[in-house]
């Protein structure tokens, strides 16, 4: 069975922008690495690491333990063996509170990507392949939302360029597939930040179809 790895955020953590009742985090079978491990249907074991605030780099003075770089190579090391590491980091980098440009962003995915590339991380299995999910762009809407002051038009900027500095620091990288979750899903027009149900199945879904490539999977 494969083993795979899903690092990511508030968006892999399952936040659920439309909550009814204390339903803050969307079920098992509904968020998109559920989705995810029913279409691999025993074919691969899907590991979900996704932790709201989750940053790529930066440590946030409000909300400890958030910054995704310091908390990797263990995670990589907790889990091993592993066949795949997916990402999908970047949303809480474009927060108001930090100042980075997309480019440094994208370098900033990079360095994660190289630690997870790295052999001297590993005694068990053999290095995992890579698929780095873009993040489905902040909504126009922002400032209707409860995130505002968080983020603004600025990070609405910033999350619209980053699929592109993610397409050339990651072009024709051994190992490493892209995937524009703007693509396939949308977020909420409540909080403009989250994605809704229907885009957790659908992004879900497209991942399913890189996994199957990636990890020569039938079915």
């Amino acid at each position: 069975m494969k083993r795979i790895l899903c690092y990511g955020d508030s968006n892999t953590w399952g936040h659920n922008p439309e909550p009814q009742g204390d339903n803050f985090r969307y079920g098992d079978e509904e968020r998109w690495t559920g989705v995810l491990q029913n279409i691999l249907d025993g074919q691969a074991k899907v590991i979900e690491e996704g932790l709201c605030g989750r940053t790529i780099m930066y440590d946030d003075p409000v909300a400890a333990d958030r910054n995704g770089s310091r908390f990797l190579n263990c995670c990589i090391q907790s889990h091993q063996p592993l066949d795949l590491v997916i990402f999908m980091l970047g949303t809480n980098d474009i927060r108001h509170i930090f100042t980075p440009s997309v480019k440094e962003i994208a370098m900033g995915m990079d360095n994660l990507v190289k630690m997870v590339k790295n052999p001297q991380s590993y005694w068990v299995g053999k290095v995992p392949e890579v698929l780095v999910i873009i993040p489905a762009p902040v909504r126009e809407e922002i400032a209707t939302s409860d995130f505002y002051g968080m983020y603004d038009e600025e990070s609405v900027r910033k999350s619209r360029a980053l699929g592109e500095e993610y397409r050339k620091i990651f072009k024709d990288v051994p190992g490493v597939t892209l995937l524009d979750a703007g693509k396939v899903a949308e977020v909420s027009v409540r909080d403009c930040i989250h994605l809704t149900g229907e885009g957790h199945r659908k992004l879900g879904e497209a991942v399913a179809d890189c996994v199957k490539e990636i990890l020569k999977i039938n079915g």
